[in-house]
């Protein structure tokens, strides 16, 4: 597990354990979809578990960045998921927090307008993303969660159904 920046967080996790590797394998030799599929679905619900504490973490001025903390599907490194705060629309967007740079990095010096160069009042950073993230008892439980969604596709017929027989469009 890596961080990316200080306002998400990358999850991507490989398995250690020989067995699991092999199954693994074995599923992506024979169905690559299913497999991807199944990683997916398991890193999410890895990431998961780091919703709530980064929820209680983040700053409780307005609670709007609060509520912008969410888990989502990683695009680039599939299969991953990314955990960090939603930056919303638009700056009106209340599913959102536009402003989340400013409170994890913080804000220093000076800012140049079109009327010139402004002072800006400093504002320290507060990286409650990266603070919750390297908590060891969550990411124990972040591996725990993803051990048992694979666990479960090889254990739960109706699970490994889902996998297998998943179409894009049609459930």
């Amino acid at each position: 597990m890596a961080a990316k920046s200080s306002a998400g967080f990358t999850l991507s996790i490989a398995p250690s354990n020989e067995w699991k590797k092999a199954e693994l394998a074995f599923l992506e030799c024979s169905n690559l979809a299913a497999s991807k599929r199944l990683r997916n679905i398991a890193s999410l619900n890895a990431a998961k578990k780091f919703v709530n504490p980064m929820r209680a973490a983040a700053p409780k001025d307005t609670g709007r960045l609060r509520r912008a903390v969410a888990a989502r599907r990683a695009k680039y490194q599939a299969p991953g998921a990314v955990v960090g705060v939603r930056a919303g629309a638009s700056r009106e967007s209340q599913n959102g927090a536009w402003y989340r740079w400013f409170v994890t990095t913080g804000r220093y010096g000076k800012r140049t307008t079109q009327n010139g160069v402004k002072a800006v009042k400093p504002v320290a950073p507060n990286p409650f993303v990266i603070r919750t993230t390297n908590k060891n008892d969550l990411q124990n439980e972040a591996l725990e969660a993803y051990a048992s969604t694979i666990q479960a596709f090889f254990n739960n017929e109706a699970f490994n159904d889902t996998i297998m027989k998943w179409k894009r469009g049609k459930r």
